[in-house]
Parts: C-alpha cells; sequence; structure tokens
C-alpha cells in the first residue's frame, strides 16, 4: 500500500525587512537622537561676533571670538580671586563694551583695523593666557583661568540693552563711596550712568590713600608762576572736584587728576611745609561700575545681574547672540 505524502505548504517569500530597517535607523533615528542630545540645534547656530583685536604688546593684529576675547578681559581686569558673581558682572560689562563698539563699528585711530585694543588707555585692557599663567605660575593660573572661563561661560552672549541699544558700559575699580555721572567726567549725560551710592567698595585697598609733590614741582607740572594757593572752587554732588584754583589759573578737577597723575578727581590738598599732600578717595573716573562694589556686592550674595542693575541703572539683560 502506497502511502500518500502530504506536501508542505511553503509561505510566501518576502524581501527582508532588515536592511530596510537599518537604513531607517541611519537616516532618521541616529538624527533624532543626536539632536535630543546636543543644547544647541543644528538648525538654530549661534553666531558668535568675531573681534578684530589690536594685541599693543606684541605689535600686531588678533582675531578671535568676542567670548575668548571676553576671557581676556577679565583676566587683565579683575583680580581671579573675586567671587565668580563678580567675574561674571565683569564679564558681561567688557562683552558689553566690545559688542557697542562691533555695531558702531568704532575703530581704534591708530590701528583703524581693530575694533578694540588691549591696551586699558584705549578702553579695557585684555591679556593672553600665556601671559597670564607666567604671571600666576602654570598649577595656580589654570585654576584661576577655569574660573574666568566658567563665569564668562555661564554669561555667554548676555549683553546689558538701554531702549535696545548696547549701553556704554564703563567701568573702574573703586568708587570711594559714590559713583559718578557720566557727564560730570565726560560730556555725554546718559540716563543709565547716574551716580549711586556706593558702600560695597569701602573695603577696597584703594578706597582711601595720599599722594606728595614738592610746591615747585606742582607749579611746573600746571605751569604757574607760583602756588601761593591751591582751591577747590566749586565740587560735584558727589563729592569729586569740579573747578580748581592755582595761582591766577582755573583747572578741571579731571584735568589736576590728570596732570598730578592722581587716582581720582575726589580729592582735597594740603600745603605742608614745601610740600602739597593730597588726600584721594577711590581709584578710576568713578562712573558706571565699581569693581570693587562688584566684589562687596557679590560678597553680600548679591547676583551678577543684580550688580549690574545697581551700578547701570534702567538696564536690561538679554542675550544678543
Amino acid at each position: 500500500m502506497r502511502t500518500k505524502r502530504r506536501r508542505r505548504k511553503r509561505s510566501p517569500r518576502f524581501p527582508s525587512c532588515l536592511p530596510l530597517l537599518l537604513l531607517f535607523i541611519a537616516v532618521v533615528g541616529v538624527p533624532a537622537l543626536l539632536v535630543r542630545s546636543c543644547t544647541v540645534s543644528f538648525f538654530s547656530s549661534r553666531d558668535i561676533p568675531m573681534v578684530g583685536l589690536w594685541d599693543a604688546k606684541r605689535g600686531k593684529l588678533i582675531t578671535l571670538t568676542l567670548e575668548e576675547y571676553v576671557q581676556g578681559v577679565v583676566a587683565a581686569e579683575m583680580p581671579a580671586s573675586f567671587h565668580v558673581e563678580a567675574l561674571k558682572a565683569q564679564a558681561v560689562a567688557a562683552r558689553t563694551y566690545a559688542y557697542r563698539r562691533i555695531l558702531r563699528d568704532d575703530r581704534i585711530p591708530q590701528h583703524p583695523e581693530a575694533h578694540l585694543s588691549s591696551d586699558y588707555q584705549s578702553g579695557q585692557a585684555w591679556i593672553s593666557w600665556d601671559e597670564f599663567l607666567k604671571t600666576h605660575g602654570t598649577a595656580a593660573g589654570r585654576t584661576l583661568q577655569r574660573k574666568i572661563a566658567r563665569a564668562v561661560k555661564q554669561t555667554e552672549g548676555v549683553v546689558a540693552f538701554h531702549n535696545d541699544e548696547p549701553i556704554l558700559a564703563v567701568y573702574h575699580s573703586t568708587s570711594g563711596g559714590r559713583t559718578e555721572n557720566s557727564e560730570h567726567y565726560w560730556s555725554e549725560a546718559l540716563p543709565y550712568l547716574r551716580s549711586v551710592e556706593d558702600p560695597f567698595s569701602a573695603n577696597s585697598p584703594l578706597h582711601y590713600s595720599t599722594a606728595t609733590i614738592s610746591l615747585a614741582k606742582l607749579a611746573e607740572v600746571l605751569d604757574v608762576e607760583r602756588v601761593g594757593n591751591f582751591k577747590v572752587i566749586e565740587r560735584y554732588p558727589s563729592g569729586r572736584a569740579k573747578t580748581v584754583e592755582v595761582g591766577d589759573k582755573w583747572f578741571s578737577g579731571r584735568e589736576i587728576r590728570e596732570r598730578l597723575s592722581l587716582r581720582s578727581t575726589w580729592f582735597t590738598a594740603e600745603i605742608i611745609g614745601d610740600e602739597m599732600v593730597f588726600s584721594v578717595w577711590g581709584y578710576g573716573h568713578g562712573v558706571g561700575m565699581s569693581q570693587y562694589g562688584a566684589q562687596g556686592m557679590a560678597q553680600q550674595g548679591y547676583s551678577y545681574d543684580e550688580i549690574l542693575q545697581y551700578y547701570y541703572q534702567e538696564i536690561e539683560l538679554k542675550a544678543a547672540y
């Protein structure tokens, strides 16, 4: 008896989906995962402005990003030992000052190819990391470098605005107890550069100082026949000298400060023997943010934005890029 074999039914053959699945993952899935893991979208990259900087020490033009430039300014302008919130405030002030110059296309007169210079006399100081490490030593310098870089990174892109324009974010070392109105040192009255009480900088080593000059040298520097009198005729409400009478001439307080290299225009003077002795409060022009005041505020628990909004009135802090 012959048994009848049953035929197996063959399942229909379809092409394998595995290659297509792998292709889908490669094309769609991986980029999606990458995008989700990034803090900055591929489709909204931040364009950090570039800075043309005249390196006065090396006598050449260098190009770097604004954020790199700000790190060098903070390193040069403020002690790295300061509280991180003070360093952040300095970073925003430095960035705002530079960003304003870039937008306005302001140039260094002696080097029109550059918007900024590393020479503090042209605006704000800047130092390279190589020079910074030589000054502080490699080990300690690296620690301070990371601290500065962190302060700059945590405020990246933040700029101070007034009426949608970057402010003239000037600053100085120590106010002496009160900051100054912009028009009392320069010519323009700016609404955000108003005089404010500054008890926060009282612990600055530059809060009070003295300076002495011989009467003969004083007469020579001021180009007067003799110093028979030295009198502050008028002062600004801050206490700084506005008009000074010496001999038969009158000078502005700023002119006296600059000719005699005094630390500020907030001074008194007394003739003792054949010398003039100056008592001086503060260090710098006194306008805008006091750096030692920023340190004092940070030590009392104020944040960098609170510091900036105290020294610059009616400003708005927002990301410029």
